[in-house]
């Protein structure tokens, strides 16, 4: 009995202490009653322990009865820092921003409270990004700046709601958009369909592709009020840190409601129709003024000079010459995806393309052994620059000195294939050789080596034009 008392009472000792009903102190760890998540209490509020490491076993934990007495997030200006990486974090409106120095905040590495990643990554406790019109200050450049989307943009604090008690962070927080080996807390550029509204003349605007594109009218929108500051300077008082883009990123959707358009080199292309692009998905919604009006500088009336667009589903490429298409067939060029239907809206133009003359010469010597025939030369010559020399050496055992073939794009006009691959190779029997030359345009010419035993290889050559099969060269 009096056995059973001791074993009860050290039990008892050793079991985390039971807390009263008052909220514990910042630093305090807590559970509650079972089996149940650990909480450290930063800035009054949980966050959850999940790598006890740095604490083994998080001594001292206290259970509650339940969370109620705390606040859901930390409140405005608490300090963490992640164990393993040392990174202090702030809180701002529930967000953990990075500090990438102490400089307003003496020892704010020693005295904040010691979490770890996952502390400041679960959503329980913990807002991903800061919510909109949340106003935080750059103590680095002297600016104040309010989110919108997701982005902290630059404000003047003696218009609208003001910038009253706005959280103090740095240049160093939006460089590395919040965060210091987490994912990001924040945005560069607002979310794509952010409503802002100017609030010195009342305009809104709608972001799409990091630019702010105005819109008629957005009576009901929910905005964040900006100001005209905001748009002259990108939305920074850090030149190299914008936060509004000049113009929508290319290949951007933007719809009307009525009509569909992609950006494709500056301009709003417009579509007919969506289905072989995967159905837009994630257009804009702006207005037929926001398109009539070129986006208020920031759309071009045509895709600037050099422009590429790949229609769908022809696959047919298309190059943009003064505001007119002209039909490209050079390899690999990539470009902007519209539909076919989109080419109506854009004139033809009818002067032909320079014809690429395409006429490389591919020359070759060798010496012929007992056992094996090397090269003593083996050169492409007078081929166009960006052409594409592929070599290839196959048969197993033959002497090959690589086993996947080789590329080599020209800058110039010539390249030494044996003095690259060749100079040491020990060719032997039924050993095949290839040189392909395939100019910018898809145009290709090669030439065959079959290694024959104490014979001369045989040598075999062929050409083709863009798209088509080998055959005999003209």
């Amino acid at each position: 009995m009096i056995r059973a008392f001791i074993v009860a009472v050290a039990l008892a000792l050793l079991a985390p202490v039971a807390a009263s009903a008052q909220a514990l102190p910042d630093g305090s760890t807590i559970k509650e009653p079972g089996p149940a998540d650990v909480y450290r209490i930063v800035g009054g509020a949980p966050l959850w322990i999940n790598d006890c490491g740095y604490a083994p076993g998080c001594p001292n934990t206290q259970i509650v009865a339940n969370l109620d007495d705390y606040l859901r997030y930390p409140r405005d200006g608490a300090l963490a820092r992640q164990h393993d990486t040392g990174g202090v974090y702030r809180f701002v409106n529930g967000t953990p921003l990075w500090l990438s120095h102490c400089g307003n905040m003496p020892n704010c590495s020693e005295v904040a409270i010691v979490v770890d990643r996952d502390s400041l990554t679960d959503p329980r406790h913990v807002r991903l990004v800061p919510p909109d019109a949340t106003v935080v200050e750059n103590v680095d450049d002297g600016g104040k700046y309010r989110f919108a989307g997701g982005a902290p943009l630059l404000v003047r604090c003696d218009l609208g709601a003001g910038c009253a008690n706005s959280v103090q962070v740095d240049s160093g927080t939006f460089g590395a958009l919040g965060s210091h080996r987490l994912p990001p807390k924040m945005r560069q550029y607002p979310a794509d369909g952010t409503v802002v509204q100017n609030i010195e003349n009342g305009a809104f605007y709608r972001f799409a592709g990091n630019a702010a594109l105005p819109l008629s009218n957005c009576d009901g929108c929910a905005a964040v009020p900006i100001d005209a500051l905001t748009l002259r300077l990108a939305g920074t008082a850090t030149a190299a840190l914008p936060h509004i883009a000049a113009a929508p990123t290319e290949g951007t959707y933007l719809t009307t409601g009525a009509s569909t358009y992609r950006i494709a080199g500056g301009a709003a292309l417009q579509l007919k129709d969506c289905t072989p692009l995967g159905g837009c998905t994630g257009a804009v919604t702006v207005d037929a003024g926001t398109i009539a009006g070129l986006g208020g500088g920031r759309l071009l009336a045509v895709p600037k000079d050099g422009t590429v667009l790949r229609a769908l589903p022809s696959k047919r490429t298309w190059e943009i010459i003064g505001g007119k298409r002209r039909e490209t067939f050079i390899a690999g060029l990539g470009g902007i995806e519209v539909d076919d239907g989109a080419l109506d809206f854009i004139p033809v133009d009818a002067t032909p393309a320079p014809r690429e003359v395409f006429k490389p010469v591919i020359s070759s010597g060798y010496k012929v052994f007992r056992t094996y025939t090397r090269f003593t030369s083996l050169k492409v010559r007078d081929a166009l620059p960006g052409s594409v020399i592929t070599v290839s050496c196959t048969g197993k055992s033959k002497g090959c000195p690589f086993k996947k073939a080789k590329q080599y794009r020209l800058k110039g006009t010539t390249l030494n294939v044996y003095s690259r691959w060749f100079k040491k190779a020990k060719l032997r029997n039924r050993a095949t050789i290839i040189v392909r030359v395939t100019s910018p345009s898809g145009a290709r010419k090669q030439q065959g080596f079959k290694i024959r035993s104490r014979k001369l290889p045989v040598r075999t050559t062929q050409c083709s034009v863009a798209g088509a099969k080998f055959s005999r060269c003209s």
